[in-house]
């Protein structure tokens, strides 16, 4: 089996409080808080043994991988294509602004990620021709290995609905909170009845693992 913790980045502005905001493709810094996150989850992983991680190249998701690289000193190999979903012009905006100035686009949007962006950004359909070559990619090079990879709430809720084969409309019913972590165990391709080839067998051991946190 190949291994693969993902992680979110630590905080930036605009992640919690009362006025939350789309971050996006903005390359935005860790806050204090989000600094503090990111050395308790490479606490987390310090015992893990890690044989690769992969990064967005934004700075709040490399800045973490490269925590967690320090433990094990391992390299940071930064990939565009694991990159947060662009969100156009709503990025810096809160839901509720959108709501209140895009209002059609909006619920077009939410009703069907897959095929609407939002003005000058991207759709879900877009972002997954961009992350999954490099999935794949992270999937092959690591056979049998374990892999941790870096990347942001977005993408990696339209990551999980692929692994389980659920509607991409559902991503926003997922929790992935800072720093938390998600394991995804993946199996060799096999081989069914008639001799032909079925996809590798996805396990999904926990989903947005925050216990680490808590002390902070």
């Amino acid at each position: 089996m190949t291994t693969i913790y993902l992680v979110r980045h630590g905080e930036v502005a605009g992640n919690t409080g009362e006025h939350r905001t789309f971050a996006g493709s903005r390359d935005l810094p860790l806050t204090a808080d989000g600094i503090k996150q990111k050395e308790a989850v490479a606490t987390a992983l310090e015992h893990v043994k890690i044989d690769a991680i992969y990064a967005s190249t934004l700075q709040r998701a490399f800045h973490t991988a490269e925590a967690i690289a320090a433990r094990h000193a391992l390299p940071v190999v930064g990939m565009d294509a694991l990159q947060e979903v662009n969100y156009g012009d709503w990025e810096g905006l809160s839901e509720s602004d959108i709501a209140e100035n895009y209002a059609d686009h909006w619920k077009q949007r939410v009703a069907d990620p897959w095929n609407i962006a939002p003005p000058s950004g991207e759709s879900y359909s877009m972002l997954w021709a961009r992350l999954e070559p490099a999935w794949t990619q992270i999937i092959n090079a690591n056979v049998g290995k374990t892999v941790v990879v870096v990347g942001h709430n977005g993408s990696l809720r339209v990551l999980l609905c692929e692994l389980l084969g659920a509607p991409p409309v559902n991503a926003r019913r997922l929790q992935i909170g800072n720093c938390s972590l998600t394991k995804v165990q993946i199996g060799d391709t096999k081989t069914v009845p008639g001799g032909q080839l079925e996809g590798p067998p996805v396990v999904i051991s926990y989903i947005n693992s925050t216990a680490h946190l808590e002390h902070l």
